[in-house]
C-alpha cells in the first residue's frame, strides 16, 4: 500500500478505528482486551477479521508487545479524516460536532450518574429542549471514549493533546453505616478496628478497588466482606439496609440520612475531571452541558465537592432547600 487513499473507505468501520487506536495507545493485547471488556482471543479474532476484510497486515508483535504496522498507522489517519469529514454538514455549511446528531452524550461513573446527575437532569433538558440527553455509565474509566461520547467525567487525566480537560470537583470518601447496623455491631473507632466489622465493598476498574488493602492489609479476616458489588447504587442500598459498612462518597449525605458517616476518617479523595474534544468547544450544546455540570458540582452550593474535606454531618439536608435532591426517603429499614 503506497498511499492512504488506497484503503477502501466503504470497508472501514468505526469499530475498526477504535480497535486499532486502542492497540496504538495500549501496546498490549491483554490491555486492549481489558479495555474492550472481552478476552484476548476475541481481540485476536477481531484483528484477523479486519485484516482479511481490508486485505492488509495492520498489527504485529514486537519485543514491547503489539504495535501497528505502517498500514495500521495509515488506517488511523484515514479514520481521523473520516471523523473530520463526518462532522461537516455540507447541506447547511456548518459543523455538527456531536457524536450522535440530535443527542448530547455524557459518560460518567454509575454512582455519579445515578445518584447525583440524574435527579438534576431536568435542568439540562430545559436548556437543550431540542436535544436528547444520553447518559452513559462507564465501569472502566481508562477506556478510550473519544468517538463514543461528547463529554465524559473521569478520575483519570487523559494524555491526548486534542482534549480539553479541567478539574470539576473533589470527591471525598468516608465510612458510612445505617442505624440498624450500628445497633447490632457498634461503630468502628479506628482503621484497624474495621477488621472487626462487615464491609460492603465496591469493586471495578477505575474505582480504587484496592483501597481496602491499603487500609487493613491484604490478609482479610474470614467473613470481613459481607457483600461485593460493582454498582455504587447497590452498595449504598446494602449499607442502608444494614448489610455492612462501606466507603461511600460524602455527597451521599446530601442525598439521604438513611446512612451516616462514622469513624474512622479515611482521608481518601479523588479529583473528578471534565473532558471533551477541543474541536467541540464552539458547540452550543457542549457549552450548555458544561455550564450545567459546573452548576451540579458547584462547591458553594455543595461543599462536599470542595478541595478540603468537610465533615459530612455539617451538610444541610433541609428538604425545602432547592439545592438538595433527597433521592431516598429515610425509610430503608422499613422494607424487607
Amino acid at each position: 500500500m503506497n498511499t492512504d487513499e488506497q484503503v477502501d473507505f466503504a470497508d472501514l468501520h468505526w469499530d475498526d478505528v477504535r480497535l486499532f487506536r486502542a492497540i496504538q495507545r495500549l501496546g498490549s493485547m491483554r490491555k486492549v482486551a481489558s479495555d474492550h471488556g472481552v478476552v484476548v482471543n476475541t481481540i485476536r479474532r477481531r484483528i484477523e477479521r479486519v485484516e482479511t476484510r481490508l486485505g492488509l497486515h495492520l498489527a504485529r508483535r514486537s519485543v514491547n508487545g503489539i504495535v501497528l504496522t505502517e498500514d495500521g498507522e495509515k488506517l488511523l489517519r484515514i479514520g481521523q479524516a473520516m471523523s473530520d469529514a463526518a462532522e461537516w454538514d455540507a447541506s447547511e455549511g456548518t459543523k455538527d460536532v456531536l457524536v450522535k446528531p440530535g443527542q448530547i452524550t455524557i459518560a460518567c461513573t454509575e454512582g455519579i450518574g445515578t445518584l447525583w446527575l440524574t435527579p438534576r437532569m431536568s435542568r439540562l433538558q430545559a436548556a437543550l429542549p431540542d436535544k436528547a440527553i444520553g447518559l452513559d455509565f462507564d465501569y472502566n474509566l481508562g477506556r478510550d471514549r473519544t468517538h463514543e461520547t461528547d463529554i465524559w467525567l473521569t478520575y483519570e487525566r487523559p494524555a491526548e493533546s486534542d482534549l480539553i480537560t479541567s478539574k470539576l470537583a473533589t470527591i471525598h470518601f468516608a465510612v458510612y453505616a445505617s442505624a440498624s447496623y450500628i445497633q447490632r455491631h457498634g461503630v468502628p473507632s479506628t482503621v484497624d478496628s474495621l477488621k472487626d466489622h462487615r464491609i460492603v465493598e465496591h469493586v471495578g476498574p477505575g474505582v480504587c478497588s484496592e483501597q481496602l488493602d491499603f487500609l487493613i492489609g491484604t490478609e482479610r479476616p474470614q467473613g470481613l466482606i459481607a457483600m461485593r458489588t460493582n454498582s455504587s447504587l447497590s452498595q449504598l442500598w446494602s449499607v442502608a439496609k444494614g448489610v455492612g459498612i462501606g466507603a461511600l462518597p460524602t455527597f451521599v449525605s446530601e442525598i439521604t440520612n438513611a446512612v451516616a458517616p462514622v469513624p474512622p476518617e479515611l482521608r481518601i479523595r479523588r479529583e473528578l475531571r471534565l473532558v471533551y474534544r477541543s474541536k467541540a468547544k464552539p458547540s452550543p450544546a457542549i457549552l450548555a452541558t458544561v455550564r450545567w455540570l459546573r452548576e451540579c458540582f458547584d462547591r458553594t452550593a455543595h461543599p462536599c465537592f470542595a478541595d478540603t474535606f468537610i465533615e459530612p454531618t455539617s451538610f444541610i439536608r433541609d428538604s425545602g432547600d432547592t439545592n438538595i435532591v433527597n433521592l431516598f426517603p429515610n425509610t430503608f429499614d422499613e422494607f424487607d
